[in-house]
């Protein structure tokens, strides 16, 4: 292997956080990693929210991370609302996370339409999130397609999808050429998609070149046709 192949799966290496394997491969190669460099990748894993790649990255090189700059990151993770980033740096921190903090950004999360991050930031506390959260962030779900989100959204607030909002997420679907959620959701609202938004979903699936997607809407365009 020459050495501009050698740096290259070296900085592969670096870029994906598997520091400890691009030193080894460097001191193997005999071509030299220089610490600030090093360095700099290890402070990027942590804008990234990689704290434990950055810890055994830091380990590797010999460079050492001071806890005020843990603590710094996981704070930050906290502001940002990341939360598995923040949950990762309490564990390697030991810094328990705020009860309040959480509860903030899992609701945030549910408002913003993002199902899963919300409901884990409740699990860390063990709390249930507000009805009226859920079936916000539902409701985004239907908006941009998300059907199975939604439903779980609705599913958890105890309610009912609203005909209007499963309606909307299936034309969603369709533009997107995503059959069976938009079929499944016009199913659910108890409602028959035009032929015509079938058509266009199979067009473009055909351009995707997703042939059983684009398949399965024009049978539902046809049996549609047939039955006016």
């Amino acid at each position: 292997m020459n050495e501009e192949k050698v740096l290259a799966y070296i900085k592969g290496c670096l870029e994906k956080g598997r520091m400890s394997e691009a030193i080894e491969t460097s001191k193997l190669s005999g071509v030299s990693l220089p610490k600030e460099e090093l360095k700099n990748y290890i402070y990027k894993y942590l804008e990234n929210g990689w704290m434990s790649k950055a810890v055994e990255g830091g380990k590797a090189a010999g460079i050492e991370l001071p806890d005020d700059v843990l603590i710094g990151y996981l704070n930050k993770y906290l502001d940002n609302g990341r939360i598995y980033s923040a949950l990762e740096a309490s564990k390697i921190t030991g810094i328990p996370l705020p009860k309040e903090k959480i509860i903030m950004i899992g609701r945030e999360s549910l408002l913003k339409g993002k199902l899963n991050p919300g409901l884990e930031a409740y699990k860390l506390i063990n709390e249930t999130p507000a009805a009226e959260d859920l079936i916000t962030c539902g409701n985004l779900c239907f908006s941009e397609g998300q059907l199975y989100p939604g439903l779980e959204a609705y599913k958890l607030a105890g309610r009912t999808p609203p005909e209007d909002e499963l309606i909307m997420c299936g034309d969603r679907c369709f533009d997107d050429g995503l059959t069976t959620p938009g079929l499944e959701a016009y199913k659910i609202a108890n409602k028959t998609p035009t032929k015509e938004i079938l058509r266009e979903c199979g067009e473009k699936c055909l351009i995707e070149k997703r042939h059983d997607d684009a398949r399965k809407a024009f049978v539902a365009a046809q049996k549609i046709d047939e039955m006016s």
